[in-house]
């Protein structure tokens, strides 16, 4: 079998300076102690990034050839036989598995669900894997230190009132009798037990604090606390950082927004600020449109409707209706694979394309493209572990040597391909899918879902194109479109056909934004239109 490989880049002549996310992960590797080889690949040019310098003392490690699947992602990345893992919550993850030490795997807290949840719907992942790591790389490159003055960043401020608010654990009142303070709850980020999260923070604020004035804590009291206890545990095995503190006289409080870091929490969303799709609200919102009203069109017809398609002619293994899903269900599951299945047919043809299915979930449409199309080459590319599972318990059933797996957010896959396809990336995701599709200049084809679920975020912002962004529909009135968009689960229910509507003027939005970088676009419903609620096809082709 194929060992596992850990690959990460250092950079200039001593090949001691790495990115904040490889320091964190080289951490990760040093405490686990995991069955895993480090690939080191130095780069004599530094790049514009900030770096860290740090000490490689008693870490082992090759400089072998890089393998192709490792090319696909932002580095660290893991590369085992199967499996290709990105994302430094995901790689963090997968170190802990393996590891060889019996207790290690406590850091994945509760269920393992520590940092499972990806960042694009967990604030408290998000917050660990960008928000503090971009205040890291801020610190790095001195902007919050003015004229002998330093601003405490917004997100150690945020860290610091989370650590006052009340832990949000399970089993809260077992765990309760177990400490007398609500303090003592929360000793570490997410509760009582140290988790990964803390692991990955620490190696953060020791950066932070090494650039940083020398009084800093005394401002942050309950950090200080956190931060020691960390400290009299992990200082040993921690990864040495040469850089030394800053001189300023004065340290003053950045303006932050005192909430939970915890997306549940019923502090975080206040009832009288949620948006809900009130009627009176809707029609003003129509009223914006009227301007866009003549280009808001579905021809209906999906594309690539005309190519031949016959199920009897796919392994079983391949098929919905050869699982385990109810009749019904599979039924539906087929008819939706089979429009994008036509649709990737007619813009593949017969080239050797390379094809990205993103959020493949277990992977029923790339598999399904991998034995339609065996010239191409077929990558999943999925943040659920158990769902590639599942995927690759299939592939193997299959023999399939055309198809293989990314375990990655959609951040964090930077490959080249020449279609990018996705049935049902909830919200957000189908646009990062579009994303990543035109920034690779490639063909996409998509199917859209839980259009309610789209909302600003770290990569891009609503409305998508310049055409709605020129008109009077502002995001307050671009949610409301989307989501009255979701109320399309009852044929009999007035408001479905409004829904239906809605869909389109999302994705028309998401049609001008495709055709602004010179594709010919496509806005079509699957068929028969009955095989989902959200049947909307946009098919994407560089002219």
């Amino acid at each position: 079998m194929t060992p596992t490989n850990l690959y990460i880049r250092t950079y200039g002549d001593s090949s001691n300076w790495v990115d904040v996310e490889t320091s964190i992960i080289l951490f990760i590797y040093k405490l686990v102690k995991a069955n895993v080889i480090l690939v080191v690949k130095t780069v004599l040019k530094k790049p514009s990034i900030p770096l860290i310098e740090i000490s490689l003392e008693n870490l082992n490690f090759e400089t072998t050839p890089i393998p192709e699947p490792a090319t696909l992602v932002i580095w660290p990345v893991l590369v085992s036989e199967r499996r290709t893992v990105a994302g430094l919550c995901s790689v963090a993850r997968s170190l802990i598995k393996i590891s060889d030490l019996s207790d290690i795997r406590d850091l994945l807290g509760f269920r393992e669900a520590c940092l499972l949840s990806c960042s694009e719907t967990s604030t408290w992942t998000r917050f660990c894997e960008i928000d503090i790591i971009e205040t890291t790389k801020d610190i790095l490159k001195n902007k919050y230190n003015k004229e002998k003055t330093f601003f405490i960043p917004p997100d150690m401020l945020r860290f610091e009132y989370h650590l006052s608010t009340p832990a949000r654990i399970h089993n809260v009142y077992k765990v309760a009798r177990k400490f007398n303070s609500q303090t003592e709850m929360h000793s570490f980020s997410e509760g009582p037990q140290m988790t990964l999260s803390d692991i990955i923070l620490y190696q953060c604020y020791e950066v932070l604090l090494k650039n940083s004035p020398n009084n800093l804590l005394e401002k942050l009291p309950l950090t200080a606390i956190w931060f020691g206890k960390m400290e009299n545990t992990l200082s040993a095995k921690k990864i040495r950082i040469t850089q030394k503190k800053i001189a300023s006289t004065q340290i003053i409080e950045s303006n932050f927004i005192k909430q939970s870091l915890y997306k549940s929490d019923p502090v975080r969303y206040k009832p009288e600020k949620r948006i809900y799709t009130k009627q009176n609200d809707l029609e003003e919102s129509f009223e914006l449109l009227k301007n866009i009203y003549p280009e808001i069109k579905n021809n209906k017809t999906p594309f690539g409707m005309e190519i031949e398609f016959d199920w009897s002619k796919i392994p079983l293994a391949a098929n919905p209706n050869g699982g385990a899903l109810p009749k019904t269900r599979a039924g539906r599951k087929s008819e939706q694979l089979e429009n994008l299945s036509k649709a990737v047919m007619k813009i593949a043809k017969k080239n050797e394309y390379k094809i990205v299915d993103f959020c493949s979930g277990s992977g029923h449409l790339g598999i399904l493209l991998g034995v339609l199309l065996p010239n191409c080459q077929v990558i999943l590319v999925e943040n659920k572990e158990r769902s590639l599972s599942r995927a690759e318990e299939t592939i193997k059933k299959l023999s399939l040597t055309n198809v293989s797996l990314v375990q990655s957010n959609l951040d964090y896959f930077d490959g080249d391909f020449d279609i990018g396809v996705a049935l049902h990336a909830c919200g957000v995701a189908t646009d990062l899918v579009i994303q990543n599709c035109v920034e690779k200049k490639a063909h996409l084809v998509v199917c859209p879902c839980c259009y309610g679920g789209v909302r600003d975020c770290h990569r891009l912002s609503y409305p998508r194109s310049e055409r709605f962004r020129n008109s009077d529909v502002d995001l307050k009135n671009y949610l409301n479109f989307a989501h009255a968009a979701d109320q399309t689960h009852d044929e009999d229910n007035l408001k479905t056909k409004q829904g239906y509507f809605c869909m389109d003027v999302v994705d028309t939005d998401r049609k001008f934004y495709i055709e602004s970088f010179g594709y010919e676009v496509h806005l079509g419903k699957l068929v028969p239109h009955s095989c989902t609620y959200k049947n909307n096809l946009l098919v994407g082709l560089l002219k």
